[in-house]
Formats: C-alpha cells, structure tokens, sequence
C-alpha cells in the first residue's frame, strides 16, 4: 500500500495488436478497444464513468453533486462540464482513425480525499496538472481529447477516472519512414513520474497553504504583527507623498500649497498613531473628549453654538488659506484643526527628509543594465531612508506625545472662553430688553 496521499495509475490500448497475437489476446483486445471507444452495444467507459452508484455513491449520497452532474454530461476537463454537442465530437474522434487511448485513476488517500468532493475542485486539479503532463509526454495540449468523472462510491477513498486520446494522431515513429503513426503508445516512466509527483505536491501543498495563511492571520491578528502592518503601510504611504508633493513645497501643513493634500496627510497620521496602542489610546481618548465637550456646549449655549459651527466650517472649506484664518474660527474647529495641523507637520517632516535622502537620476539617460554606481547610489539611498524611518518608529511616542499632552489644557481654556462669551451674550441681550422697556426710552 503506498504511502503516498494520491496514486496516478495509467495504462493504454493500441488500435491494433501484432500479427503473432494469439486469438484470445485478438478477442479480449476488440472487446477492450470497442469499452474505451464507445462503440460497443454494452457497457462503455461513458457508461461506467457517469454510473450514478459512481457519481453518487452507493452508501453516501451527494445530492447537490448528483444535481449538478445531472444537468450536464456528468464527464468533465480542465475546463469544465462537458456538454452533450462536445461529448458528441470527442466520441466521433475517438473511433475514427488509429490512435491510442490512455485511461486511468487518480485516487486520494481518506485524509485528502476532501480536496476533489465537488467537480470544481476536479476541474481545477486537472487544469493544473494534466497540460504538463501532456508535454513530458510528447503530446500536445492541444490536440487532445480528456475526458475526466469523479467517483464518490468510496467515501475514504474519492478517485477520479479520465481517458483521453488524439483528436489527429501527430506521434510520429521514429523508426519509420517517412509519416507513420506510432502504434505503441507507452508513456515515459520519466513523466509519470513527474505527473504523480506534482499531484502529491498540490495535495500537500494545500495543507502548507492553510498553515501558512493560518499563521500568518494569527501573526496579523497580534500586537505585534498589527504594528509590522501599520509600520509597512506608513513608510510606503510616506515615500508616495514625497514623491507626489510639489518640488517647491514648504512642507508646512497649514500652508496653502499643502491644502490638496491634507486630507492624505491625516489618513498617514492616523497609520502613524496605529503603529503604537498608547498613542492610539490618547488619540482616541482626546476625540472622546472634544465629541463630548462641543455637545455640552451645544447644550448651554443652544441654537447659537449650532450658529458659529456652521459658519465655521464654511471658512474650513477650500480655499481655507490656513492659521491666519484660524482667527476667524470661535469654535472647538479651530482647535481640531489646530490638532491636525501640529501631527501633519511631524509627517511632513518625515517625507522632507525622504525627498533629500531619496537618489534621483536622470531616467532618460542610458545606461549599461548592470551599472555598478548607479546600483551602489540606490543602495547608500536606501540605507539612508531606512534609517530615517528606524528612526521615526523607535520615537514615535515622543514626537507625536509632545504635540498631543497640551491639548486637554486648550480645550478647557475655549470652553471656558466661550461659556464667558455667551454669558456676556446673555447679559448684553438683558440689558438691551431693560433699556427697550424702559419709560426713558424716545424711540417708542
């Protein structure tokens, strides 16, 4: 019994046997010719390959797949269900002229019998393996006629039957002259070889696939493979801004050169505070706060805070020139954009310094495809960046921490500048009412 999770077997029938046959070997070879193609009145390799106790198995039974074959010829190839009008063809060919026909199975063992239960998972194992096999066999692709169906009456062991032949025989005898077809049809023990060999790595390869993918979401999944992730996405996102940025920039986030690409920037610095959970953490503790401070000032000061929010955010709208305008805004906007602004300038920062380290040359240039100074430029390039990135990475927390530790304190002293601004609101619209009532008042 081999040890092996899949057996190829393959044999063949000749269209015709040597005169010194004797005439029982005559007999049993019509009678096996006439099986394979399909022109004997009993049982034929169609017949017993779309047997239904085969598709569907004696003792279990596979209704969706039975359902399946059942709309169609029940015989499929690499690509695909065969239908009744290509059946119709393949057949013709098969008994017209003197050619070989190779039959066989191709069985997998019950741990891996899994991976061919449906007929599109057949179809793809075929389409994988048997074109190969076909030129370490000397025949061409696409010359051939296979007919494949899988059997399910052995649960443990699921096994796939095929035959194909020539559509036009093209193997031609070496030994002969001039064109004669080969009448011996023995495939090299070199390709069979290699045919089970490649069935065995695919079965098995399956199961390195899953681990690998298993390991790699677990990896993913952790601290520390969320943080490689992040650090991979930052540097490539960083490395395209400077290279999309304007040569004449002033990597200044508040700027006016830079007010495309703000929004670019923001999504970085959010990758950026990703790559550390404590950053994060303060990151999202501060948005927390600001979310619940503006509606607890929209509660106190009503429709009037609702007021200066929307004028607000019409002057952050573009053309927003930046902090001079930052006068014009009384809300907690201002401080938001004020937020943005300080984490922009530390990956602007970063990309300035990628834009001076990167090595450019002068691409319509030709040069030799081995160039030695131009590869060692690249390289002392590439070190260069990526100790800068090292660099950004191992203090993130303190660059993007000094920025964010004073926020708290401001955002305390506008909500105590604008509670003050609508008392003096309240206290100005008393006055005014008192002084509208008053006897004193002419203008009545």
């Amino acid at each position: 019994m081999s040890s092996a999770p899949v057996i190829f077997d393959i044999a063949y029938t000749p269209p015709k046997l040597k005169r010194s046959s004797s005439a029982k070997d005559i007999a049993k070879h019509t009678k096996e010719r006439a099986f394979y193609t399909m022109t004997g009145d009993g049982d034929t390799i169609l017949r017993y390959m779309t047997r239904e106790g085969k598709i569907c198995g004696e003792r279990q039974k596979k209704l969706t797949i039975l359902e399946y074959l059942q709309k169609s010829t029940g015989v499929f190839n690499g690509e695909g269900m065969i239908s009744k009008e290509e059946l119709a063809e393949m057949k013709f060919r098969a008994r017209s002229g003197d050619k070989n026909i190779w039959h066989g199975f191709i069985s997998f063992d019950e741990e891996h019998s899994a991976k061919i239960d449906s007929p599109e998972k057949c179809t793809e194992l075929i389409r994988r393996t048997f074109p190969q096999f076909f030129k370490e066999s000397e025949l061409e692709p696409d010359n051939m006629d296979l007919m494949c169906s899988l059997h399910l009456d052995r649960p443990t062991h699921l096994h796939i039957h095929f035959v194909f032949w020539e559509k036009e025989p093209k193997i031609k005898n070496q030994r002969a002259a001039g064109y004669k077809y080969r009448a011996r049809g023995r495939i090299k023990p070199e390709a069979i070889a290699a045919m089970t060999e490649r069935l065995n790595s695919l079965a098995l390869g399956d199961e390195l696939t899953l681990k690998k993918a298993d390991k790699y979401a677990s990896f993913k999944r952790s601290k520390e493979g969320m943080q490689a992730f992040y650090r991979d996405r930052s540097e490539r996102e960083i490395r395209r801004l400077a290279r999309d940025l304007p040569e004449s920039c002033s990597f200044r986030y508040g700027d006016d050169d830079l007010q495309p690409f703000r929004k670019r920037i923001d999504e970085i610095v959010y990758k950026l505070l990703l790559c550390d959970r404590r950053l994060f953490e303060k990151h999202d503790d501060f948005l927390e706060l600001i979310n619940k401070k503006q509606k607890e000032l929209e509660g106190i000061m009503g429709r009037k805070y609702a007021d200066k929010l929307a004028t607000d955010r019409s002057y952050m709208r573009p053309p927003f020139v930046g902090s001079s305008d930052l006068k014009k805004i009384k809300t907690l906007e201002r401080l938001k954009w004020d937020y943005n602004r300080r984490l922009g300038d530390i990956v602007l920062c970063e990309a300035k310094k990628v834009r001076e380290h990167t090595y450019k040359y002068n691409t319509r240039f030709k040069r030799r495809a081995n160039d030695k100074r131009l590869r060692r430029n690249i390289l002392f390039s590439e070190r260069r960046l990526s100790k800068d990135f090292e660099g950004l990475f191992s203090s993130l927390f303190s660059l993007f921490f000094t920025e964010m530790k004073g926020y708290p304190s401001r955002l305390a002293e506008i909500e105590q500048e604008m509670k003050e601004d609508r008392q003096n609101e309240i206290a100005e619209d008393k006055s005014s009412a008192q002084n509208k009532n008053s006897k004193y008042d002419w203008g009545k």
